[in-house]
């Protein structure tokens, strides 16, 4: 492969005519007016129709103007020099040399040329005088001020040098006039091209703040549009655990904070972040906010009105999660006028968050509010269709459906599990001495002593009738007869008013059947629980059996 040319050192002559190159554009740029970002017309193509128009002016005053035959090697000299030089603004015109240089080239050229033409072509009787006009007017127009003055003053004294000795009292006023001409040319040509320029300037600063802002647009539209679509799968998703993902997801990913919180508010009414990022590092797990100082989240969840605070230096009211946040924004999540939490952003600069960001996260909050709702409304449709409407219980197709999943993590893993299963001793006579309302009562009681007695990964349902069942995820046979007990005990020592029947005592019997000691499928587990169940009943009830 080819090495770059920097990792060899360059001889002299390299250098110098990088060099070189370096000190012709630092002239340039000091030179000429930037016209490569201009509004302004372009007089590349006037300029070379004007040269062009000029050759055939000075080939006719050559061929037919009674110019002499043998001074003609001048006109060679000078159609040729012309040539060269129409070539190379051709050429820049291209794109194959700087335009810049061609421009110069060709005022230096008019500066050297012009004058020896005029000259030799009557000197002060000559019309082609007029051609300095054309330098004066690309000076001015291209060259900075400072330098189009110089070149006209070159011009002006170049041609008074030419002329002064014709000088008479005939023709003094017509020198005179094309002396002050020159000057009102230059001067005229000057403040118009300046007046242009600035004009330029200010609409190109115009055209580039509407280009800013049409691009501020398409970036807020594309934003909207993100959130509008993040806010679309926020209402698909029907569990809060899931909506509250969503929303870090769209603070962190489409809105990009870097610091910011899903704040809840508890039943005890302390508030708590339910997820927050702090640095980039994002956590799940519930904290608890301190009970003081927190007056802001509370004036926002009670009026449900966001709020922006530009500088936190100086309140007291406002736990931040970094202890450098000088700036915040908290919005409210509501749903048909109820608070369901707050969004938090926070940020380390003074005045971060504009009237854009708090409408931005006045969507997102809308959206989060009425997820979290639908959440909630899906969580508690779901409850009524597997929770038994009187005991609070898990009911017969729950159980069925959980029992089947619990059996099968149990093979997996090879871990035991048990079952138990309670019925009401003498439950008919109870509800034919007093009634089935107090037979609701005592049903609705033993399901809170069941409860009680069992472990919170522990599945309490009501199996039917009178009967519950009770699954012991990872629990051997021996551990599942003491819980047993432990609820024949509790509920044998229970008293439970029934109101204006008096109180009364129930007793209930126990069986217990585990994995794997009495089968490995679900129908033999519940029939060797069930069998369990009558032996209690048969030897004397409110006893705990196993078979």
């Amino acid at each position: 492969g080819r090495f770059p040319l920097t990792l060899f050192p360059r001889n002299k002559k390299t250098r110098s005519k990088t060099d070189t190159l370096g000190v012709v554009e630092c002239v340039c740029m000091k030179l000429f007016l930037d016209r490569n970002k201009t509004l302004l017309p372009r007089i590349d193509v006037i300029f070379l129709g004007a040269r062009l128009m000029i050759l055939l002016a000075i080939c006719w005053f050559a061929f037919f103007g009674g110019y002499p035959h043998e001074d003609r090697v001048l006109f060679y000299v000078v159609l040729g020099t012309y040539s060269v030089l129409m070539a190379q603004f051709i050429a820049a015109m291209r794109g194959k040399l700087d335009i810049k240089l061609a421009y110069l080239s060709a005022i230096v050229y008019d500066l050297i040329f012009m004058p020896l033409f005029v000259l030799y072509t009557g000197g002060i009787d000559s019309s082609f005088y007029m051609l300095f006009y054309i330098t004066i007017s690309v000076a001015a127009y291209i060259l900075t001020f400072p330098f189009a003055l110089v070149a006209t003053i070159v011009v002006w004294g170049t041609y008074v040098a030419l002329v002064i000795s014709d000088v008479s009292v005939n023709n003094i006023f017509d020198f005179t006039m094309r002396l002050g001409f020159m000057w009102v040319y230059f001067l005229a040509l000057t403040y118009v091209s300046q007046y242009m320029r600035k004009s330029e300037n200010r609409l190109l600063k115009l055209f580039d703040t509407l280009n800013l802002r049409t691009q501020e647009l398409e970036r807020s539209q594309t934003q909207l549009e993100m959130i509008y679509e993040n806010t679309r799968i926020l209402a698909s998703i029907l569990e809060p655990d899931g909506v509250v993902r969503e929303i870090m997801r769209i603070l962190g990913q489409t809105l990009a904070y870097n610091n910011y919180a899903v704040v809840f508010k508890g039943q005890n009414g302390q508030f708590y972040y339910r997820a927050r990022c702090a640095d980039r590092a994002t956590s799940f797990s519930p904290k608890a906010l301190p009970d003081q100082g927190n007056d802001l989240l509370k004036k926002v969840a009670g009026s449900q009105e966001g709020v922006r605070v530009n500088d936190l230096a100086s309140r007291d009211d406002y736990h931040p999660l970094n202890e450098n946040t000088l700036s915040v924004a908290i919005i409210p999540m509501t749903s048909h006028g109820q608070s369901k939490g707050l969004l938090v952003a926070e940020s380390p600069e003074k005045t971060y968050f504009t009237a854009r960001d708090e409408q931005l996260l006045s969507i997102v909050a809308r959206a989060a509010g009425l997820a979290l709702e639908n959440a909630e409304l899906h969580h508690r449709t779901e409850e009524l269709t597997i929770i038994d409407a009187l005991t609070g219980a898990y009911n017969y197709r729950y159980f069925v459906q959980k029992f089947q999943e619990e059996k099968k993590r149990a093979i997996r893993y090879r871990m035991p599990l048990s079952i138990i299963m309670v019925d009401i001793d003498w439950f008919k006579k109870l509800n034919d001495s007093y009634g089935h309302e107090v037979g609701n009562v005592v049903l609705r009681d033993l399901a809170g002593v069941i409860k009680h007695c069992i472990r919170d990964v522990d599945i309490f349902c009501r199996y039917g009738g009178e009967e519950f069942v009770v699954i012991l995820p990872q629990t051997p046979l021996q551990e599942a007869e003491h819980i047993g007990e432990r609820i024949r005990h509790q509920v044998e020592g229970n008293i439970i008013d029934v109101g204006q029947a008096g109180k009364i005592k129930i007793t209930v019997s126990v069986g217990v059947s585990s994995f794997p000691e009495n089968g490995r499928s679900e129908e033999d587990l519940v029939s060797v629980a069930d069998e369990a169940l009558y032996k209690a009943k048969d030897n004397g009830k409110n006893l705990v059996c196993v078979v």
